[in-house]
């Protein structure tokens, strides 16, 4: 006998004889007519080089070596109907993992430490750990598993097929200052805004080129004072001397909170920064129908 005689099809009708005793209880069974079983029963007894089943009146007996053979076949048959059947509903509640997220320090903030808080009541067997960007190395610990998700303000799907990117929200860019700075509640020209002192943020942020380049376009340059690696430091700086940060709205929201910080009013239009979610595609979620 060989494998590639033998397809699942024969299989489940081999299953429903041994079952059913019978081709016609079979086919009723299977949903298939009784010509259709008795055509699969030739088959199989070609496959097998053996009868499989003799004829009593009006059953089928199975011989020896049918009978050696069925726990193994209704093993592999439930088997099969367990790859096909409908999974259990997701229940949070009873998963136990750890997700390994690679993001900005200040996302610990803006994001994590409220979605550790629900997870908490909702699945407490899941836990976050966060590790800092790394560029590359991200998209490559992405694909070979040892990061389960990238958040950051850029898409990696554009010359990763095999990464998969969605837009998060959108983060309006607010600029803050020390409470009673010269500036504050003024009006301020593009001029002063420029030249006014500003600290830049390095780390996995894109909210300083997007103010510099908005400045630039104008004939403007943005006077940068300090270059420091997250809002956050950017923020206390903010707050022990006349220089502005201009940071995403959401980690302004929470050090807001914390820190004697206002809002200085920008002389330009609204600007906001994406802010993405990736991961590898073969991670896609479950689609249910």
């Amino acid at each position: 006998m060989y494998l590639r005689e033998l397809d699942a099809n024969l299989i489940v009708v081999l299953d429903a004889l041994l079952i059913d005793a019978s081709v016609t209880k079979a086919a009723e069974r299977l949903g298939r007519s009784p010509s259709a079983v008795s055509h699969a029963l030739s088959n199989l007894r070609m496959v097998f080089e053996d009868d499989l089943f003799v004829r009593a009146g009006q059953r089928l007996v199975p011989t020896a070596k049918a009978k050696e053979m069925a726990p193994t076949i209704h093993v592999i048959v439930a088997g099969m109907e367990g790859l096909v059947r409908p999974t259990a509903p997701f229940d949070p509640g009873t998963q136990k993992r750890n997700f390994t997220i690679s993001s900005p320090e200040i996302s610990e903030l803006t994001i994590l430490h409220g979605l550790r808080g629900k997870l908490a009541s909702a699945a407490p067997g899941i836990t976050i750990e966060r590790r800092p960007p790394a560029n590359v190395r991200s998209v490559e610990g992405l694909r070979d598993g040892g990061l389960d998700f990238i958040i950051q303000q850029a898409r990696l799907d554009d010359d990763a097929p095999d990464i998969t990117s969605e837009g998060l929200y959108d983060d309006p860019v607010v600029t803050l200052a020390r409470k009673g700075h010269p500036l504050a509640r003024k009006k301020l020209s593009l001029a002063a805004f420029a030249e006014a002192a500003h600290i830049e943020i390095e780390e996995g942020s894109d909210t300083r080129d997007t103010v510099a380049a908005l400045i630039a376009s104008k004939g403007r340059e943005l006077n940068i004072v300090r270059t420091v690696t997250s809002p956050l430091v950017g923020a206390c700086l903010a707050l022990e001397t006349d220089a502005l940060v201009s940071i995403p709205g959401t980690a302004a929201h929470s050090i807001m909170k914390a820190m004697p910080l206002v809002v200085i009013k920008q002389p330009f239009a609204s600007l906001s920064v994406a802010v993405f979610m990736s991961w590898h595609r073969s991670k896609e979620p479950r689609r249910v129908p």
